[in-house]
C-alpha cells in the first residue's frame, strides 16, 4: 500500500492520517476509557514508548524505504524480523530460543523466501541494497523495541485502550514532522477517492485489526514467538492473489507454503518456557 499511493500520499503523511482515522474510528468503542486513562496515568512512559516507536517511528521509516526500494526487497527484509526481534528479547527479558525454536524459524525462512522469490532463487543473487533497503532494516530494529516494549505494558490496560493510546499519541508524535513535509518541504497529501481508501484501509487493517492481533499474540506468545509468524505474510499475500486476482497455482506454491507453515508451527509450538511478562511499574 505505501508504494501503491507514494506518488499522492508522502510517507510521514500517510502515517498521520492512518492513526488519526484509527483513533477516530475506535473512540466510540472504548468501553473502559476511566479505568485505562488511570492505568495510563500509572505508567504513562510505557506507553509513550510504544506510540513512539510502533506507531510513528516504525511506520513512517517504513514508508520512507517503500519509496525507493523494490517489492521483492521490502518483502525479503521483512523475513529477518525474528533475526532483529530475538536479540533485543534475549537481552531485555531473557527469553533466549530453544533449538527447535531456531531450527523451526530457519524453516520457515526457506519457505517465505521461496515464495517470495517465486521459486526462483537465481533472483536474489541480482538484488542490491539501497538507501530504502536501509530504512526498512532500521525499521525492523524499531520494530523489535516496540515487540518487547509490549511485555512491559500496564497490567490493567485494555487491549482497545492500548491501540487507541497508541494511535493518539503516535499521531501527536507525528504532528510537527507531518507540519514540516506538508509546509517547508512541500509535500502535502492529495487528496483523492483513491487516497481516502488507502488510508481507511491501512486505519482499519493495519492500525487497529493488525496492532490488535500482534499485541494479542505477545500477550500469549512473547515477542520472539509472535515475530515468526511475519514469515507466514507471503503465504497469505499469495494466497490472496490467487482468490482473488486469479493467479494460478505455481510450483513454488506448493513447495514454499508447507515450508513456511511447518517451520512457523515448530517453532510456535516448541516446548520452550515463555516467560511471563515483568511487573508493571508504578
Amino acid at each position: 500500500m505505501g508504494r501503491a499511493i507514494r506518488a499522492d500520499v508522502p510517507p510521514v503523511g500517510l502515517a498521520f492520517w492512518r492513526w488519526t482515522f484509527a483513533a477516530l474510528l475506535l473512540a466510540p468503542f472504548w468501553r473502559k476509557a476511566r479505568a485505562d486513562i488511570a492505568a495510563f496515568r500509572a505508567d504513562w512512559r510505557v506507553v509513550l514508548f510504544l506510540a513512539a516507536t510502533g506507531a510513528a517511528a516504525f511506520q513512517t521509516m517504513t514508508y520512507v524505504g517503500l519509496r525507493s526500494t523494490e517489492a521483492i526487497n521490502a518483502l525479503l527484509l521483512s523475513t529477518t524480523a525474528p533475526l532483529w526481534v530475538i536479540p533485543i528479547a534475549a537481552l531485555v527479558l531473557g527469553d533466549r530460543p530453544g533449538g527447535r525454536q531456531v531450527l523451526g524459524i530457519g524453516i520457515s525462512l526457506v519457505g517465505a523466501t521461496i515464495l517470495v522469490a517465486r521459486g526462483d532463487l537465481a533472483r536474489l543473487a541480482d538484488l542490491r541494497l539501497n538507501q530504502g533497503d536501509l530504512w526498512i532494516l532500521a525499521a525492523l530494529v524499531i520494530w523489535g523495541c516496540y515487540s518487547v516494549g509490549l511485555r512491559f505494558r500496564p497490567a490493567t490496560l485494555s487491549a482497545t485502550g492500548l491501540v487507541w493510546l497508541t494511535a493518539v499519541f503516535g499521531a501527536l508524535f507525528l504532528a510537527p514532522v507531518y507540519a514540516w513535509e506538508t509546509l517547508i518541504a512541500d509535500r502535502p497529501v492529495r487528496l483523492t477517492w483513491e487516497t481516502a481508501a488507502s488510508v481507511g484501509y491501512t486505519a482499519v487493517f493495519a492500525s487497529i485489526v493488525a496492532f490488535s492481533a500482534f499485541n494479542a499474540a505477545v500477550a500469549v506468545l512473547g515477542p520472539a514467538r509472535s515475530v515468526y509468524f511475519l514469515h507466514l505474510m507471503p503465504v497469505f499475500g499469495s494466497g490472496l492473489a490467487i482468490l482473488f486476482l486469479g493467479e494460478a497455482v505455481a510450483p513454488y506454491h506448493l513447495v514454499g507454503f508447507p515450508i513456511a507453515l511447518g517451520g512457523v508451527l515448530l517453532a510456535t509450538l516448541s516446548p520452550d518456557r515463555v516467560r511471563p511478562p515483568p511487573a508493571a511499574s508504578g
